[in-house]
């Protein structure tokens, strides 16, 4: 089985080690640590990777850290989810015609 230290992963997710230790904190992965004394460096194995890659998605896709705990979000949640990326695309794409509109007519564009 394949391990990686919290550098490793961090970099291969782009996220800080800040934020996976936060990850932690809200239990939302479970690293393995030294049995004995709980102070050696975190190690993190496929199923933690796997666990983080979907943590990642789910936050992009805009769910809360407490839905993504929660572990059971409903395809009724996606499709909220989905409207509400929906529908801040066709704000900005009225605020990119605003834009354009502007530069236009203002002699600048």
């Amino acid at each position: 089985m394949t391990l990686y230290s919290i550098r490793q992963i961090s970099e291969e997710f782009g996220l800080t080690q800040r934020a996976i230790r936060f990850y932690e904190q809200k239990g939302l992965l479970k690293p393995s640590r030294d049995a004995e004394n709980g102070t050696s460096p975190r190690v993190f194995n496929e199923d933690d990777r796997a666990r983080l890659s979907d943590i990642v998605k789910l936050t992009k896709m805009g769910f809360t850290l407490k839905e993504i705990a929660n572990g059971n979000i409903s395809d009724n949640q996606y499709r909220n989810q989905l409207t509400l990326c929906l529908d801040e695309i066709a704000e900005l794409e009225e605020a990119i015609l605003l834009i354009k509109e502007y530069l236009s007519t203002s002699g600048d564009g």
